[in-house]
């Protein structure tokens, strides 16, 4: 023991030596792929060089974590190639040891006593220096964190060498969690776990399984046989399966928090137990999306014993202290047309169907406290009389949130985060449970009032306000959108096209990043969501609204928030391409999670994406790279050679490097116009492999805005790579002839190639800096759009980059 000490003194007098020379923590992160950032992390010019064996020395982790962190550290070293000839050796002896894992000894909780709960430390240490590697945690999940760090730093070491550091890590939230949607399309086990995989390796730490829904029953009850043989299509978890996901979960240091929904998407329920149901008669399965009628008889004594029978039996699967009960989206028709129902409103007091709601969620928190647990659920379970300690998930927003804060209660945030929905990564990066507004100005002038509406493909439209506040410098614009409260919005640019000005201004919103596109004198205005256009109609407001602004949350107010959820949802999501729509994006999320509010640099987020990108497939195993490649080869006919279908595989790559599935909610709409919104339409076209995101198209991007900053040379890479695309099409372009499932992309590779032509005559136009006539612009600008529709499933992600960076070589930027 003493040995040990004078082991660890000596350690530290050398570290203390090494970092005379220090760089700061923001700019020491930049030259290392770890996600998410370190709290803090400090960081010297000279490295450790591995032996060929590492011999490795772990105390406080019993014996299946101890076996599990060397699978993991083993993992990693095989994906560097410098390292993989490296063999960890399990030693007992400390001193002689080059890596040491250590758990605090008075902090070690039994085995038994494993099970991750909310609130645990798990901070950790991690120093590299001449005497080797050591972690310390006070923890056996925060020295599991530890070693995910030192995962992304032995794959991603270059040479194999690992520079000497420093870090002191924590979580910036307790609740950081992935909900995996298993009932709209039934995802597998394995595929449950390769998620949990991924989630270790982002230190995430919570599963919210969603288990039921008005589609299916997927869990196993031997209280309610008729749950899985009436309503689940032989598609569930058995109760061994899903005890192995929690165990599998726990060793990795992840909690589980089921759902199960109830008063309403209970359309399950409603074909297995009819009975229990407000309007009884005979249901079948539902297989289309939406929000549908069936709900739980509240006044039924039965509906409450089927519940507390059913929480008995659950929670000797799931040992958390957390149940979700969903209750979100209940349409009280059926509550409202039941005289039993009629009845109990007029005994107590209840006007409308949010008081039945709450009076059932009364209900069931005194069930649920009765079997020891915590109920969770959506915004609309909240009500002034349920006790403080449950927790509110959040899809309305931050408006929503912060009311729930102030009032007392616990939540997190998941809005933002809904990642069944393509949307940018750097969208999501931005979006932080604890929101802050840049200040703004009420002592300026209103300069003008505009209200507008966006027109969606399916349900209700959004309604919006537009305030310009001030003039030149000193002028903010406001957006008001629904009834949620004024946001400060950036005003991008202004240009003027066939002698109408318009002015481009961006915010976030639950749809996702906005970039709207104002008429403010005449002309068709426009909102961009992400990569797809919707029209807007505007309108001067002579009555606008009086501002109201979200107020910032006291320090008290803000640990009410215990963090946020990524969400993916299910209706357009399968286990052929579940990891595609998750990964890499949820190591951004993570990171906005994890990491100090800071760290926000765009660029240094998108540099370590990209690593993490390959790392998610190589060491973890994740499969979005494997489910892009399947799904691009599945589309080509079998009676192709080899040869013709690496050709065709070659062709489809180049073809869809450019392309992104539509964002925010535009494919489900389309979907739901042509009546394929539903359990039986297939999930096989080449937009449901597609990234979310191009990344050719990103750094398409990123050259322009250097090219604006005054790097003209920053077009070359563009030109040559847009010269080497249009070529592979027209050579391979026969592939969508030779391939029945392809033909449908003929006219899609048409305005490609349309695409690639315009794009080379923007950016040879913009190097001669030739100002075409008004009438030629608008032509240009025109022909540019007229490639992408709001229609398609599938964007031509270029289209607008190109399109804006030719005005702005025609244009002057201005105000509004």
């Amino acid at each position: 023991m003493l040995n040990n000490c004078l082991k660890l003194a000596l350690f530290a007098l050398c570290w203390c030596y090494a970092m005379r020379s220090v760089a700061t923590p923001e700019s020491a992160n930049l030259g290392l792929m770890l996600m998410p950032s370190p709290k803090k992390m400090q960081v010297t010019q000279q490295h450790l060089v591995l032996p060929e064996n590492l011999q490795v020395f772990m105390t406080g982790l019993d014996e299946q974590r101890q076996s599990l962190q060397f699978v993991r550290l083993q993992s990693a070293l095989a994906q560097n190639k410098s390292l993989r000839s490296t063999t960890l050796l399990k030693s007992a002896l400390p001193d002689t040891s080059l890596l040491h894992i250590v758990v605090s000894t008075n902090n070690i909780k039994k085995a038994h006593h494993l099970l991750p709960q909310l609130g645990d430390d798990e901070s950790y240490t991690l120093e590299i220096g001449a005497q080797g590697i050591h972690i310390q945690a006070n923890s056996v999940v925060g020295a599991q964190h530890a070693v995910s760090s030192l995962m992304q730093l032995l794959a991603t070491a270059e040479g194999g060498r690992l520079p000497y550091l420093h870090i002191e890590d924590a979580p910036r939230f307790a609740w950081r969690g992935l909900l995996i949607d298993s009932v709209r399309h039934f995802i597998s086990v394995d595929t449950i776990k390769r998620q949990l995989d991924g989630m270790a390796a982002a230190k995430l730490n919570v599963l919210h399984w969603h288990l039921t829904d008005d589609q299916g029953w997927r869990i196993e009850s031997r209280a309610f046989p008729l749950l899985t043989q009436k309503a689940s299509d032989g598609q569930y978890y058995t109760q061994q399966q899903v005890k192995d996901v929690v165990a599998y979960a726990a060793l990795h240091g992840i909690r589980v928090v089921p759902e199960f929904g109830m008063p309403g998407h209970a359309s399950a329920i409603a074909v297995a137990y009819p009975q229990l149901i407000s309007e009884v008669k005979d249901y079948r399965m539902q297989r289309h999306w939406g929000v549908f009628k069936p709900l739980l008889d509240v006044s039924k004594p039965q509906v409450y014993e089927f519940i507390d029978t059913l929480f008995s039996e659950m929670t000797t699967l799931f040992p958390d202290q957390y149940v979700h009960i969903g209750g979100d989206e209940v349409d009280p028709e059926q509550w409202l047309g039941n005289s039993n129902i009629q009845t109990l409103m007029n005994t107590h007091n209840l006007k409308n169907g949010h008081d039945i709601q709450a009076y059932f969620n009364q209900r069931i928190q005194g069930i649920l406290n009765n079997h020891q647990r915590i109920m969770m659920g959506w915004d609309e379970v909240y009500h002034p009389k349920l006790p403080r300690d449950i927790v509110v998930q959040s899809w309305r927003g931050h408006d929503s949130l912060n009311s729930l804060a102030r009032s007392g209660y616990q939540g997190i945030l998941s809005t933002g985060f809904y990642i069944d929905q393509p949307q940018y990564t750097d969208y999501h990066y931005r979006n932080d449970p604890l929101a802050y507004d840049e200040p703004v100005d009420l002592s300026l002038a209103l300069s003008s009032a505009y209200a507008f509406t966006i027109e969606r493909l399916k349900g209700s439209d959004v309604h919006g306000e537009l305030l310009i506040m001030g003039k030149g410098a000193e002028q903010q614009v406001l957006i008001k959108l629904n009834d949620q409260h004024h946001k400060i919005a950036q005003f991008s640019k202004s240009y003027s096209l066939n002698g109408k000005q318009y002015s481009l201004v961006t915010l976030d919103s639950w749809m996702g990043p906005l970039e709207f596109e104002f008429a403010l004198n005449g002309g068709d205005s426009s909102v961009l969501v992400g990569n797809s256009r919707y029209p807007l109609m505007l309108k001067e407001n002579l009555r606008p609204s009086k501002v109201s602004l979200l107020q910032p949350l006291t320090s008290v107010e803000q640990q009410r928030i215990l963090g946020a959820e990524a969400t993916i949802w299910s209706e357009l999501v399968s286990d052929d391409n579940l990891d595609l729509r998750i990964w890499p994006r949820l190591f951004a999320i993570a990171e906005r999670l994890w990491s100090p509010q800071s760290i926000k640099n765009r660029e240094n987020m998108y540099h370590r994406l990209e690593a993490m990108d390959d790392y998610g497939a190589n060491v973890v195993g994740l499969a979005h790279q494997r489910q892009y490649l399947n799904g691009l080869s599945h589309l080509l006919s079998p009676t192709l050679s080899d040869a013709q279908q690496q050709r065709s595989l070659t062709f489809l790559l180049a073809l869809s490097s450019r392309l992104e599935p539509a964002h925010y909610y535009t494919r489900h709409h389309i979907k739901y116009l042509k009546s394929q919104y539903h359990q039986g339409a297939a999930l096989n076209d080449l937009v449901d492999f597609l990234p979310v995101e191009s990344t050719a198209v990103r750094q398409m991007q990123s050259a322009f805005s250097r090219y604006r900053a005054g790097k003209t040379a920053a077009l070359e890479q563009v030109v040559q790579q847009t010269l080497t695309l249009q070529a592979q099409l027209l050579d391979g372009q026969q592939v969508l002839v030779d391939n029945d499932n392809l033909t449908h992309l003929q006219p899609v590779l048409a305005r490609l190639l349309t695409l690639n032509v315009m794009t080379l005559g923007v950016i040879e136009s913009c190097r001669r800096q030739v100002t075409h006539p008004p009438q030629a612009q608008a032509q240009v600008a025109q022909q540019l759009r007229s490639l992408q529709n709001l229609q398609s499933e599938l964007v031509l992600a270029a289209v607008e980059p190109v399109r804006q960076l030719y005005l702005d070589c025609q244009n002057s930027q201005g105000t509004l």
